[in-house]
Parts: C-alpha cells; sequence; structure tokens
C-alpha cells in the first residue's frame, strides 16, 4: 500500500463500529485495530489471516473497500505509535483503555472517543 500515510491510528474495539473504521482508516492511514475484551483481538486477527478487509458500501460512490489493517492486538504498548488513538468501545470501557495506554502515549496524540457524550474528557484528564 504505498499511498498510506505516516500517520498511525489506533482504533479501540471490536464491534462493528471498530470493524468499519478500521476498514475505512485502513486504505489511507497505518492503521491498528486494539481490543482488550477477552480473546477478541486474538479472534479478529485469526479470522482475517491473510486476507484483505473488504467493506461493502451500499448507495456510496465506491461499492467496495478493500484494505488491511498493519495489527489487530492486544498489546497496549502499541499507542507509542499512536498519532490518533480513537474508541469505539462502550463509554464504561474507556477508563481501561486510558489506563494502559497511558503510559506508552507521547505528547500531542489526538484521542477521539465514541459515544462523545459520556464524560470521556473528564475521564481522560483524570486517567491521563
Amino acid at each position: 500500500m504505498s499511498d498510506v500515510t505516516d500517520c498511525c491510528v489506533l482504533v479501540c474495539g471490536g464491534g462493528n463500529a471498530a470493524q468499519v473504521v478500521t476498514g475505512l482508516l485502513s486504505t489511507r492511514y497505518k492503521t491498528i485495530a486494539v481490543s482488550f475484551f477477552a480473546d477478541e483481538a486474538a479472534k479478529w486477527k485469526a479470522a482475517l489471516g491473510r486476507d484483505a478487509f473488504e467493506l461493502t458500501t451500499e448507495g456510496a460512490a465506491v461499492g467496495k473497500i478493500v484494505s488491511k489493517p498493519f495489527d489487530i492486538t492486544n498489546d497496549p504498548s502499541v499507542a507509542a505509535q499512536a498519532d490518533v488513538i480513537l474508541l469505539a468501545v462502550p463509554s464504561i470501557a474507556h477508563g481501561e483503555y486510558f489506563e494502559k495506554f497511558a503510559p506508552y502515549m507521547k505528547k500531542g496524540t489526538i484521542v477521539g472517543v465514541m459515544p462523545a457524550r459520556s464524560g470521556g474528557d473528564i475521564l481522560f484528564a483524570k486517567k491521563l
């Protein structure tokens, strides 16, 4: 993928939102999917194997998006590579991600959370 930029994005979670965002962002950025839930990351990585990720986009100008995340892991140290961290997990899990990423995050990392109206900004200030 020669058109992938140097920007590294972590997409946190393993549900529908995280998988779609991972597929979309992997077309353009070095994207690493991170899940701390049980063995979700290992199962997702095994299911994808060496195959590309295919997203069907009905009604869009592009009918199918094909991409491959750089990695799928449960290792919080990948936060050291991140320029952007997107949490696509239930708000109850935000604290766990902040705590586990804190030792590794570099200054200036952009953090976005979904859902956004969950007090994530207050929790972020407390944990980091």
